[in-house]
């Protein structure tokens, strides 16, 4: 019964089949050490397997405090239900890259990726620590921001080309890999910075500067 009960709070925490089997061997490991003592206070006021998944459950907070520090699932994470948590956990504490959080998801939870799955992955990124740097070409950009003497104009201009560029770059976007329409969707649509971006996917930035134009050659 003690493996049912292991089985149902791996199965709760999503964790991976190797981090599910270390944690049932910590589980059998520190119930021998302490001599079955957790299980000996069973007094019947629930069903035993009720009981076990508790204690287990109890077993499994200290595992994740030694393993993993004292990282929580944010407020909002909990709002949008396990698969949030789950990447949100896999982006932050485990420091996954976008490529191995969509592989995890589908090869140890039968997850596919889906547009509610990159939005999740999106309001996780842009909750995490604001960069500590600002790129030259980001620097660049700000300074040339000052809007030109024909602003109402070049306004106007700038609104007709972005829908030219958003209906275009939708069209390609459906063709590309999941990481390389997420970071589309960061850039374009939630107006995240390449820094940005690299540092919440975990991605060097240079790469990801050479990513983002050759999607863009496409797009032209």
């Amino acid at each position: 019964m003690i493996d049912a009960a292991i089985k149902t709070v791996c199965r709760r925490n999503h964790l991976s089949p190797s981090d599910a089997d270390d944690f049932a061997s910590d589980v059998r490991l520190r119930l021998l050490e302490r001599g079955g003592e957790p299980l000996a206070k069973f007094e019947g006021r629930s069903s035993l397997q009720t009981f076990l998944v508790v204690v287990v459950t109890r077993l499994f907070l200290d595992y994740r405090n030694h393993q993993w520090g004292k990282w929580r699932p944010s407020a909002e994470a909990r709002r949008q239900g396990p698969i949030a948590i789950l990447v949100e956990r896999l982006l932050v504490r485990e420091r996954r890259t976008f490529d191995q959080v969509v592989e995890t998801l589908r090869t140890n939870h039968g997850v596919e990726m889906t547009p509610e799955i990159e939005t999740i992955c999106v309001r996780v990124a842009a909750r995490l620590p604001a960069r500590q740097f600002v790129s030259d070409v980001e620097a660049i950009a700000v300074q040339s921001a000052a809007p030109p003497p024909d602003a109402n104009v070049v306004r106007a201009e700038q609104d007709f080309l972005a829908k030219r560029v958003k209906t275009a770059l939708e069209k390609v976007r459906q063709t590309l890999p999941a990481e390389e329409r997420l970071i589309l969707r960061m850039q374009f649509q939630d107006a995240m910075s390449v820094a940005d971006i690299a540092r919440a996917l975990h991605l060097d930035q240079k790469r990801l500067y050479r990513t983002v134009e050759r999607v863009l050659a496409t797009v032209r």
